[in-house]
């Protein structure tokens, strides 16, 4: 389906939840990103997923219960419950025990936005404009699996040395919440013990980015919107990386609804977790989402409902973002029947022993139409051989970085950078630095990352000549290569076989056992055009602990940097003099500290670079969607020695070149062969001072002149 059928059909079942409480201290828009205070009341938004009645073949029975506990009889709504959770009583408000009866504080009201025509309200086929509805709080329900992935990578981050920790929230909400703790800090010194949400435990915090609010609308023509004529949702089955995601949601969207309701954004799926599971509970999506799409729906090519897209994971004191969707099926399997119990109904009123197999029923349901469409909903099998030539590498006790597996003999290419970081890091004269994997391991951490044992073949084994290219390496570091093949992770020593002394920052690494299952990059040496699409597949943000696959991310190539050929004669076996050949490639994909010596392959799988740094701010941060990757047909003496294997042949890498070094070190006078305008001369600059002089006394010939020059001169403040 093309992209706005898709959103045309998603759009159904996109809402907007907006709630309104008193607030006369201004605390709770406390980690939101927007708010609207007026009058000692606060207003917040989110996005939602609307559930008419009949939408789904057959609903969760704990939705049905919930509805039924508070006799409700109309339309769902589903959201993060990050939106109501600062209006609950106090006693519910830091740890909502009574998930199945939230109480909210007085004159607190919730209200859902939803498109005219899903009221049946659209008369001689006009459109017309959306509608607030009112509604209430049914429940807080949480998703036990979806919250253990995300405690998962919360606590990956505690053994490292120097790194900000993760928290969950939109990044803007920092801005947000230091703004608002300067205009109460006086009146909230009686009551610090609430001020501070900082302090909340890693579990709890869990819990709260994969809490769900359900809420009960009430329609304005019940007979309207009825069982049989309600529009069918279909749910999306499996999910893997690099599926295409497109959400529908409301950023910002109390500020203007008319102008932010149900905007649609489009990514693709970067990671699942847990990894090597057969069916995901979590989601980690490349896609660009704002605040105030938390709640949002997401769908996936065949607009069939993938899931709900939460508040993201974020690194402190930094603009890094992970977006987080919980699959529907996690949603579904999280809430079994032992949350039944806790309504409040009797045991007549729970589902009959046949329940769980209805359960299932509801998570496998999709109809005969689309069953046969989502064959081919998966990523294709060219992206996944692509995904699978991706290793985590790990260098001593000391650093982390992405490989590319080159050959069934366990040749892996990776960034030189990993090995000798002392050799780069280099700034240009603009102030624009380039940075690169710098992710460090404690002791703790590394002694867990021992060599699994696996099926090897070492028929294949490759020996090297150690002491032509190993000599600038400290040896005694421990190498290791993880390899993610289906269901299971395969460690692997690995020992240095090349380092670049030249301008390109790559080295060789070979695996010393061979796994038998082995997947090799294909590599294509035409080099991509500007705006062609591409996925950068790498170990980026985290890394050996958290136990995650490569993640994916997806852009455009933005820049192709080419010098003449004539310049690089020992890169390339070719002799095309009179034409210019690719060095550097610039992508808008995101990128992140890990990820160097990862792959950038094209929609068809194959590989057109290794990424090798991003883009970085003097101050020091870094920018992930500005990154460099060095394209295949500068590394076509890499691909030669992987088929015949002759050491000398990496020789031709380690000869200096000035031109290809300038390039890489984003220096402007890597461009001799643009066109500059000449130098003027000492004669022609006093001419051109002189004529400046004179024109400037021709303007003023006279005091009235001054005057008038003075008159609209800004008073100095002096």
């Amino acid at each position: 389906m093309e992209t706005q059928e898709i959103a045309a059909a998603a759009r159904h079942f996109a809402a907007m939840a907006r709630i309104v409480g008193p607030d006369p201290k201004a605390v709770k828009m406390r980690r939101h990103a927007f708010h609207l205070h007026q009058s000692g009341s606060t207003t917040l938004s989110a996005s939602a997923l609307l559930l008419p009645r009949g939408a789904l073949a057959e609903p969760p029975p704990l939705l049905d219960h919930v509805c039924a506990a508070h006799g409700h009889a109309g339309d769902v709504a589903l959201t993060a419950a990050s939106l109501v959770e600062p209006f609950l009583v106090a006693e519910q408000r830091g740890d909502p025990g009574e998930e199945f009866k939230p109480r909210l504080v007085p004159e607190a009201r919730i209200d859902v936005l939803v498109e005219h025509e899903e009221l049946g309200n659209i008369q001689d086929g006009k459109s017309r404009p959306p509608q607030w509805l009112s509604a209430r709080l049914l429940a807080m329900v949480d998703v036990p699996t979806a919250a253990d992935s995300v405690l998962s990578l919360l606590k990956h981050d505690d053994s490292f040395i120097g790194r900000p920790l993760w928290d969950v929230g939109w990044s803007l909400a920092d801005v947000n919440q230091k703004q608002v703790e300067s205009d109460i800090r006086s009146s909230l010194k009686s009551s610090r013990n609430n001020a501070s949400i900082e302090s909340m435990g890693a579990l709890m915090l869990a819990k709260s980015a994969t809490r769900i609010a359900i809420l009960g609308i009430s329609t304005i023509n019940s007979n309207v919107i009825c069982d049989q004529n309600a529009r069918p949702i279909n749910v999306s089955e499996m999910q893997h990386r690099g599926d295409s995601l497109l959400v529908v949601g409301s950023p910002f969207g109390l500020l203007s609804p008319f102008h932010f309701f149900n905007s649609i954004s489009v990514g693709a799926v970067a990671n699942c977790l847990p990894p090597c599971a057969g069916r995901s509970s979590l989601l980690m999506a490349d896609i660009h989402c704002l605040p105030g799409m938390e709640g949002a729906p997401v769908f996936d090519k065949n607009s069939c409902l993938v899931g709900l897209l939460m508040n993201p994971l974020r690194q402190k004191d930094s603009n890094i973002e992970v977006q987080l969707v919980i699959p529907w099926d996690a949603i579904c399997t999280g809430w079994n029947n032992k949350k039944l119990e806790e309504i409040g109904g009797g045991p007549s009123e729970l589902p009959d022993k046949n329940a769980d197999s209805k359960t299932m029923e509801l998570r496998m349901y999709v109809s005969s139409t689309v069953n046969k469409i989502n064959q081919y909903c998966i990523s294709p099998s060219s992206i996944r051989e692509a995904i699978s030539a991706v290793v985590l590498v790990t260098v001593g006790e000391s650093s982390w970085a992405s490989g590319i597996i080159l050959n069934k003999r366990g040749l892996v290419l990776t960034n030189a950078h990993l090995l000798e970081p002392w050799r780069f890091g280099r700034t240009s004269p603009s102030g624009v630095q380039t940075s690169f994997a710098g992710e460090y391991l404690n002791a703790r951490e590394n002694k867990s990352l021992q060599p699994q044992q696996c099926k090897f073949s070492n028929e294949d084994a490759v020996k090297h000549e150690v002491s032509l290219f190993n000599l600038g390496f400290k040896r005694e570091k421990r190498i290791s290569v993880r390899l993610d093949h289906a269901e299971r992770q395969m460690w692997c020593n690995a020992s240095v076989v090349f380092i670049s002394k030249g301008p390109l920052d790559v080295a060789l690494l070979q695996m010393e056992k061979v796994p038998v299952e082995l997947n090799t990059i294909r590599p294509e040496f035409v080099c991509p055009t500007a705006g062609s699409s591409v996925y950068v597949v790498g170990h980026g943000l985290f890394g050996p602990r958290s136990g995650l696959c490569s993640s994916l991310s997806s852009g455009v190539v933005s820049k192709v940097v080419q010098i003449p050929s004539a310049q690089l004669s020992h890169l390339s076996g070719t002799e095309a003099h009179n034409m210019d050949m690719p060095v550097m490639l610039q992508t808008t994909a995101a990128v992140h500290p890990g990820a160097s010596g990862g792959i950038l392959v094209n929609r068809h799988g194959l590989m057109v670079g290794i990424i090798t740094s991003n883009a970085k701010h003097g101050a020091g941060s870094t920018i992930p969607h500005l990154n460099f990757s060095i394209p295949c047909k500068s590394l076509e003496t890499i691909f030669k020695y992987s088929e015949i294997g002759e050491p000398a042949i990496l020789e031709q890498l380690d000869k200096p070149n000035e031109v290809l070094s300038s390039v890489w070190a984003l220096s402007p006078s890597s461009y001799p062969f643009i066109d500059n305008p000449p130098e003027k001369t000492k004669e022609e600059k006093v001419l051109e001072f002189s004529k400046f002089l004179s024109d400037k006394q021709a303007t003023l010939k006279s005091s009235t002149d001054l005057k008038e020059l003075f008159k609209h001169k800004m008073p100095s403040k002096i």
